[in-house]
């Protein structure tokens, strides 16, 4: 929905004060501005680059806004035009005096012509406003919130810019930091590992490390596969590398990773022959065996027939498959689905020890050796 233009409502009012604007040789709305550059400078006109020629080309202007409190509440800017390049130029105390009510005005046109503006990348007014010429190796200009240019001396501007890189690298080399990402929350919010190129673009003052996710963020698509790697490796980072070269080996996928992080699965790998991996319950050995894997299960001695201690080493497991299919077992797996299949598995023994018992009585019984000879006899007839 457009905002209502200030030209439409307000013209009838401009009619009347327009005879009067005898000094200008042209005047703008100010919600037209929005396609313009505005050039502030001081009160001499010298100060603007290339001023002999922007002088001769420019032509004065008056820049139209509304303040409720003006007579008439029509209030003309006095400013300059230039044609060739497109720009307006206006003083500083001339800005200073009308910028509150003139960007109110300029808002209106960005507002009206969303796709002109997001293309170029002009959110507010401020955007549109050059305060370059203003600067001086000392001084750096800015709009305060109430519409004034007011100074910042270099030096505390550098001091404060030193002071954001140092604690950017600080939350960068700080090693409970997994997740990195802008503090602003009106941005895409996605959490980055510290490797990925797109932290190169958020500001050092809206930097932030966290050991935890933050509420609302996700993971960047981009570094995704790593920052799942990082975390599944935590604190024994440098080993990144050779578990990204093991997962990428034997085709696991980034989904599959980031299940086994959900879960809360964690792995090691010092070299490409085996990767650690610890389980729900269990510890767990993947060995890389020509151009396949095998897995290796941790040793443990039952205490009672739901109780165990878990010892030192490995066992080789009876788990045959490629490397997606033995992640998923040792997700899957935990001490009480082993009892419950070792009961399946002695029940199923004790029924098959049943049959064959049955089967056995059978042969040797003299009740059921006359019926098979019965049987036989009759066949042949």
């Amino acid at each position: 929905m457009c905002a209502m233009s200030q030209q439409i409502l307000y013209g009838e009012l401009f009619k009347d004060v327009e005879d009067s604007l005898t000094n200008i040789d042209d005047y703008a709305w100010g919600e037209e501005l929005f396609e313009f550059p505005i050039i502030v400078y001081t009160k001499n006109r010298s100060t603007i680059p290339g001023y002999q020629r922007v002088c001769q080309e420019a032509v004065e202007v008056g820049l139209i806004t509304i303040d409720p409190h003006a007579a008439g509440m029509i209030e003309v800017v006095p400013a300059l035009y230039e044609p060739t390049n497109k720009r307006v130029y206006i003083k500083e105390d001339a800005f200073n005096k009308h910028w509150r009510h003139l960007k109110k005005s300029i808002a209106i046109g960005i507002e009206n012509n969303p796709d002109y503006c997001t293309e170029r990348g002009i959110e507010t007014p401020e955007d549109i406003v050059d305060l370059r010429v203003l600067r001086s190796y000392n001084r750096e200009p800015y709009i305060t919130y109430h519409g004034k240019i007011k100074y910042k001396t270099r030096k505390q501007e550098q001091q404060k810019e030193s002071e954001s890189k140092r604690a950017r690298q600080s939350k960068l080399d700080n090693p409970k930091n997994i997740y990195f990402y802008s503090s602003n929350r009106d941005g895409s919010r996605q959490i980055h590992d510290k490797e990925c190129e797109v932290l190169d673009s958020i500001p050092d003052e809206k930097f932030m490390g966290s050991s935890e996710v933050p509420d609302g963020y996700i993971l960047c698509r981009k570094c995704k596969r790593k920052l799942l790697i990082r975390m599944g490796c935590y604190p024994n980072t440098k080993q990144i590398p050779t578990c990204a070269g093991f997962f990428q080996k034997y085709r696991v996928s980034t989904a599959e990773l980031e299940r086994m992080v959900d879960m809360g699965i964690t792995f090691h790998a010092e070299d490409m022959s085996v990767m650690t991996v610890n389980g729900i319950e269990d510890n767990w050995q993947i060995r890389a065996v020509g151009d396949g894997v095998s897995l290796w299960h941790n040793n443990y001695i039952k205490l009672s027939d739901t109780e165990r201690y878990i010892t030192d080493g490995f066992h080789e497991q009876n788990c045959n498959g490629n490397m997606t299919y033995i992640l998923h077992y040792i997700e899957c797996y935990t001490w009480k689905k082993h009892l419950e299949g070792e009961e399946r598995k002695k029940v199923k023994a004790e029924e098959e020890a049943r049959i064959i018992a049955i089967e056995e009585e059978r042969r040797t019984h003299w009740y059921y050796r006359f019926i098979d000879r019965v049987k036989r006899f009759l066949g042949r007839k």
